[in-house]
């Protein structure tokens, strides 16, 4: 799917109706909040299930972001990417799931280090379908699953993920490795 350049017609015009529907929600008119919902949901519920891991959970942080979304419509800002600033809501929204629902984060003190094996597959000798990584990403632990959400997918970094997750950076980046190792291994088992 190609992205709407910022200079086109079409993506001004897109952005018109998005603040329409934005100063409509704000009023509290419920059809414009069910098209803002239709028009957002599923991108919000696929951040969401990347991060939780399953379709319930998924569908319900999706359904707790938009309730904040339409709550919190006031301190949204012309100007500001609408879609970014909601998107932001839903990860949010998923982590906070997550917290409630497990407590599978692993805190490292800063003096751990990194195990170095060499019988480690190359990343590159390795080919792999969208599926077989979809599936592998979730059978990791939910710890895990969630830093490697943020960072490949959400394009969050290090230190942002931290702030996000409240753990010490080296305990987000040793996370991420051991995620990528287990998902390598999970792929190249299959």
């Amino acid at each position: 799917m190609q992205r709407l350049q910022p200079g086109s017609r079409l993506y001004k015009q897109m952005k018109e109706v998005t603040e329409n529907l934005i100063e409509k929600c704000r009023r509290g008119n419920r059809s414009a909040q069910l098209a803002l919902y239709n028009r957002y949901a599923r991108r919000l519920y696929i951040a969401c299930l990347r991060i939780v891991g399953n379709v319930p959970d998924a569908e319900e942080a999706m359904q707790d972001s938009f309730l904040k979304i339409f709550t919190r419509l006031e301190q949204y800002q012309d100007g500001q990417c609408f879609e970014a600033w909601i998107h932001r809501i839903a990860v949010h929204t998923a982590i906070d799931y997550v917290r409630k629902h497990t407590q599978e984060w692993e805190e490292l003190s800063e003096n751990v280090a990194e195990p170095i094996t060499d019988d480690e597959p190359d990343d590159s000798d390795i080919e792999y379908s969208v599926a077989q990584v979809k599936d592998a990403t979730q059978k990791l632990p939910m710890g895990y699953r969630v830093v490697l959400s943020l960072y490949l997918f959400e394009g969050y970094d290090m230190e942002e993920i931290s702030s996000i997750l409240k753990l010490q950076s080296s305990s987000v980046r040793s996370q991420y490795m051991r995620a990528k190792r287990k998902l390598l291994d999970i792929i190249t088992a299959n």
